[in-house]
């Protein structure tokens, strides 16, 4: 059993004994790992980890086991930018959650390791109003990556523009359809305005849209409805439960 080099993102810890932890982590060469990192909290020689802390370590990897040992970490990245108020480490732990959630084999997936890593970098420096949409857009991205993209561009049915106009989400389809041939029923759960759109196309940082509390929570709704539904993904996001109560909704 030979040791490697790896890069990755913690994704939870869990102590275990009294003096070692457990640790899930997506990494860079070899996606979702489960590691044992043995007298991490020993008093004088733990190392300070939480969730979405970016670290180089050892990995004692065997093929075919649960459980790999882990050892000479060294975080790399903490992101102190997501402390700067309470809202940022709540969304990054719905992106840290839907990976939990929707990665289930240990197999090397390197963009999505670049997109988890991009996307906490951004969250620490976007600006206040558009941590949703950065969200959002991560959210579509990572969609898009596994083969589940939103089609955007123009209605299926009529063609419409639906990045001028606004469309109404088909979460079984995953396309967006115009209002005119969208069912009534749909408009209001699954209706996402046009601004909303190019936010999940691409992100800018339009000063003249003001985003209320109440839309961005139902958008998000919708959005990790749309993965729960095409990664089969059955039980609620936790993550966006504490955020609704954050917000008082």
């Amino acid at each position: 059993m030979s040791a490697q080099k790896v890069t990755a993102v913690v994704l939870t810890i869990t102590p275990y004994r009294e003096t070692s932890c457990i640790l899930r982590l997506f990494t860079h060469s070899h996606g979702l790992v489960h590691g044992i990192v043995k007298g991490a909290r020993k008093d004088g020689k733990s190392v300070p980890l939480d969730r979405g802390f970016l670290l180089e370590m050892l990995l004692y990897y065997k093929p075919n086991r649960e459980l790999h040992m882990l050892g000479a970490l060294h975080v790399t990245e903490f992101f102190p930018g997501l402390r700067t108020d309470i809202l940022r480490p709540a969304l990054r732990d719905i992106a840290l959650e839907l990976y939990l959630k929707s990665i289930t084999q240990s197999e090397p997936h390197p963009e999505l390791f670049d997109l988890l890593t991009s996307f906490l970098k951004n969250l620490e420096s976007v600006k206040q109003g558009f941590v949703f949409p950065l969200l959002w857009h991560f959210i579509n991205k990572y969609c898009s990556l596994a083969g589940f993209g939103i089609a955007v561009e123009k209605c299926p049915e009529c063609g419409a523009d639906i990045l001028k106009k606004g469309g109404i989400l088909d979460i079984a389809a995953g396309v967006l359809i115009c209002k005119k041939c969208a069912p009534v029923r749909t408009h209001t759960q699954a209706c996402l305005d046009a601004y909303v759109i190019s936010f999940l196309d691409k992100i800018e940082t339009d000063e003249s849209v003001r985003l209320k509390n109440y839309e961005c929570l139902r958008i998000t709704e919708l959005l990790l409805l749309y993965c729960r539904h095409h990664f089969d993904i059955r039980k609620d996001f936790n993550s966006l439960g504490f955020v609704k109560t954050m917000l008082g909704q």
